[in-house]
């Protein structure tokens, strides 16, 4: 079994990689939901899996309308064990960071599994 575990960030905007759930040496770290919430202007977020240097992309441009958002609802439960699908997830022993557009603060809650 899996345990939920929940990371929450306020990234500026025009933010490159900003962190919301700090690496862990030798796992991965997947993202089964959450959500994004953006200000009073439109802003774009990409999700990056972060280690030294420039995160990688692990999601396309997520385009975020003023005082919108996104929305990702976590799996039921599941019992055999597997763990569930995601979202996204990180490379091993990465971070998960968000770069954010021009925009306005984003806020963002992800449930995520250690895997």
């Amino acid at each position: 079994m899996f345990t939920a575990r929940y990371g929450t960030a306020t990234i500026d905007p025009s933010t490159t990689d900003g962190a919301v759930i700090a690496a862990k040496p030798n796992v991965i770290f997947r993202v089964v939901g959450g959500f994004v919430v953006v200000g009073g202007t439109a802003t774009n977020v990409t999700f990056t899996s972060k280690g030294t240097g420039v995160g990688t992309a692990v999601t396309s441009i997520i385009y975020c309308g003023a005082n919108g958002g996104l929305v990702m609802p976590s799996p039921p439960q599941i019992s055999s064990g597997e763990p569930p699908f995601g979202y996204f997830q990180a490379t091993r022993g990465e971070g998960i960071s968000a770069t954010t557009g021009a925009g306005t603060t984003v806020g963002i809650s992800l449930i995520y599994i250690e895997i």
